[in-house]
């Protein structure tokens, strides 16, 4: 194509990009939903890192000991920073659970005869298994008794002559070597997801009231009696839904950079790893995804029977990449280099690594955003496609 021609193309898709454009924009209703989803999950996600920051270092595992008398060193013994340990004389476990307590430790009546005679004495723990937290408070708790427990074997046996290496051929012993930082990635390795998911929601008003909705106020057959090619106006209502879309996820990622600083992010051992480079490039990464998303949307609105209908198949649309790529991270599934070339896992790899500062390959990021672009084209064929079939305007 010489530049003539382009040029000459270009002029004459600058009325059609004007109207599609200006139609996008003047709907508040479309813009307001965009830009309030936009906004609505950095600031979820901070209010949620705060509270989840703010409990794990401020509460602490209350415990009730009933029977302390029979076993002095036991409260001693299990009382640490993250275990309180209150010694009561007596109470009901159930209404005890109910009240601000995490677990409930019975010792038997008989506990110290029965430890003296050196026969096993019974302590009782109760726990709510429907409280959030009682899972945790069990677990301490267990873990402290066994290591009592494995002290008081060691001293029997030293006592009686016996090395306690006869008893356990072996130590088994756990050694972490994941850091906070790796730890608290965790939280951030939902943002891909959802930023994703935003570039969904902010273009789906737009896209069912410029194919769907323009079919049923009958000014859809108005432009395409038009002397223009298909494909121009795929195009141009594809750029003009795009451009709503992509304005969502690049109010989300702003937010979540400006709110970062405000988040405990230190308390977690993450480095806030988004420069202004990061922030840019994720921009770019999201383009192409956001013209796939219009088109495909936009298609997918111009088989339905109606304006409802579209909406149905947009929403049900929207939910299941979003969900793949939530299971993908839940399941911590390794991919290979070459899934990068797929729309929507591609950019979640890539948004994840520029988010927590690993590295990404800039080849990969331009062949996958090459792959993205090429199904860009080859929807925006099938569009013009459709668009020149008599059965189009009849679906309604």
């Amino acid at each position: 194509m010489s530049a003539k021609s382009t040029t000459s193309t270009l002029a004459q898709m600058l009325p059609l990009l004007k109207k599609e454009f200006l139609e996008a924009w003047r709907d508040r209703r479309a813009l307001l939903t965009a830009v309030c989803f936009s906004l609505m999950f950095p600031v979820l996600l901070a209010g949620a890192t705060v509270v989840m920051v703010k409990k794990q270092s401020e509460d602490a595992t209350r415990v009730a000991l009933i029977g302390a008398e029979e076993a002095p060193l036991l409260a001693e013994k299990l009382a640490s920073p993250a275990l309180e340990v209150d010694r009561l004389a007596q109470g009901d476990p159930r209404s005890l659970l109910q009240d601000d307590y995490d677990l409930v430790l019975v010792v038997a009546e008989n506990f110290a005869h029965r430890y003296q005679e050196f026969r096993a004495p019974q302590i009782y723990v109760y726990v709510d298994s429907s409280d959030t937290g009682a899972g945790r408070a069990q677990r301490q708790v267990q873990e402290r008794l066994a290591a009592m427990q494995q002290m008081v074997v060691n001293q029997r046996l030293a006592a009686r002559g016996v090395a306690p290496q006869l008893l356990a051929p072996w130590q088994l012993e756990v050694r972490d070597v994941s850091t906070p930082s790796s730890r608290g990635a965790l939280i951030l390795a939902t943002v891909p997801g959802l930023l994703i998911l935003t570039l969904f929601v902010a273009s789906l008003a737009t896209s069912v009231d410029t194919s769907a909705g323009e079919r049923e106020r009958l000014s859809l057959e108005t432009l395409l009696v038009q002397p223009l090619p298909a494909w121009q106006v795929i195009v141009a209502k594809m750029l003009a839904v795009a451009s709503l879309g992509w304005l969502g996820s690049l109010l989300s990622i702003t937010a979540l950079v400006v709110l970062m600083p405000m988040m405990p992010l230190a308390e977690l051992g993450i480095q806030q790893a988004t420069t202004v480079a990061g922030v840019i490039c994720m921009g770019l990464v999201l383009l192409p995804l956001a013209l796939l998303v219009a088109v495909l949307q936009i298609l997918l609105a111009l088989r339905s029977q109606s304006f409802k209908d579209a909406q149905t198949q947009l929403s049900i649309f929207q939910i299941a990449p979003v969900m793949l790529l939530v299971i993908i991270d839940a399941a911590q599934i390794k991919l290979a280099d070459s899934w990068q070339l797929l729309p929507l896992i591609g950019q979640q790899q890539w948004l994840k690594g520029l988010l927590i500062g690993s590295a990404v390959s800039p080849l990969w990021m331009l062949a996958g955003s090459l792959a993205t672009l090429a199904l860009v084209v080859v929807a925006v064929v099938f569009g013009a496609r459709a668009l020149r079939r008599e059965t189009l305007l009849s679906a309604a």
